[in-house]
């Protein structure tokens, strides 16, 4: 097999866990939803750890790396700022002009997206998709006509088998919020025998300062849960109890959807041409409610 066919044999898995998992457990009510949800993320993290042990060492791993650090409340767009790094963008490759370089990126971020509803300069990761979506990225001029040799773009999402196959294989970064404070996972190591993701900080100083976390810290405490959420979204009158199938279809509803806003506070940071296709194309530059600064 493939190394990428251990992910893609989880994956099938998965969905074939999901269904029969849910029809078992029917009626799905307020009261067993959250015991629900703990026996699917459990596998879920199962299934991550023994495609990354079938795949085998990872194809990337992440170097000592000088990443920026966060002024103000900049978390999320720092955070970026600090995925291109990772991935190699050219343009913030040397340390002399690095940082002021993060900082016209991280600027232009804040200016040209929505402070509504959020503190200060801080952003979610719906921000970053209608930053980058567009294109503007490409527009920004970071010093004497400097630009980004590279376009990039974000897919939302809660998949930890997609996390940790684009942490993998190298060609995605994970930048994801907790407690309303945005972080980067940027690389996998094997420790003791178990599986960790590396994540950067933006409050660290600037350098290679990071922590580790281990598949079912990240899955459990940084990934978002549909069914996790479906009680509150529906509200307590309409989520009396809902069959499998009823709830399977509120589930692929939420996959398909590429703007989940703060409900969805993770996304995978790719290159453009690694990005994995939007299920509706892009709506055309400036033709978005509020123009630049929406």
């Amino acid at each position: 097999m493939k190394a990428e066919g251990a992910f893609a044999a989880k994956r099938e898995w998965l969905r074939h866990y999901l269904r029969t998992t849910l029809a078992e457990a029917a009626p799905i009510t307020a009261d067993n939803v959250a015991v629900v949800e703990h026996v699917l993320m459990e596998a879920e993290v199962d299934a991550a750890r023994e495609a990354l042990d079938e795949a085998g060492p990872p194809r990337w791993r992440p170097t000592p790396t000088r990443f920026a650090q966060q002024a103000g409340t900049t978390c999320m767009s720092t955070s970026l700022a600090n995925g291109l790094v990772s991935l190699g963008e050219p343009a913030l490759e040397a340390e002399a002009t690095r940082d002021e370089r993060v900082r016209r990126l991280v600027d232009d971020v804040v200016a040209r997206t929505s402070s509504f509803g959020k503190p200060g300069e801080y952003r979610s990761v719906d921000d970053l998709f209608k930053y980058l979506e567009p294109g503007r990225l490409r527009e920004l001029d970071l010093g004497a006509g400097v630009r980004l040799e590279h376009d990039y773009r974000v897919r939302l999402t809660c998949a930890l088998l997609d996390v940790v196959e684009a942490l993998w294989s190298g060609r995605g970064r994970l930048i994801v919020q907790r407690r309303a404070h945005a972080h980067l996972v940027f690389g996998l190591e094997r420790q003791g025998g178990a599986w960790h993701v590396l994540v950067r900080d933006p409050m660290h100083a600037p350098g290679p300062a990071h922590g580790w976390l281990d598949l079912g810290e990240l899955r459990r405490d940084y990934l978002w849960s549909p069914l996790k959420k479906l009680p509150r979204l529906m509200g307590p009158h309409a989520f009396p109890s809902l069959g499998a199938d009823a709830l399977l279809g509120h589930l692929e509803r939420y996959d398909g959807m590429e703007n989940l806003g703060v409900e969805c506070p993770s996304a995978l940071l790719f290159r453009a041409q690694d990005a994995p296709p939007l299920f509706s194309p892009p709506a055309p530059a400036g033709a978005e409610e509020g123009g630049a600064g929406a």
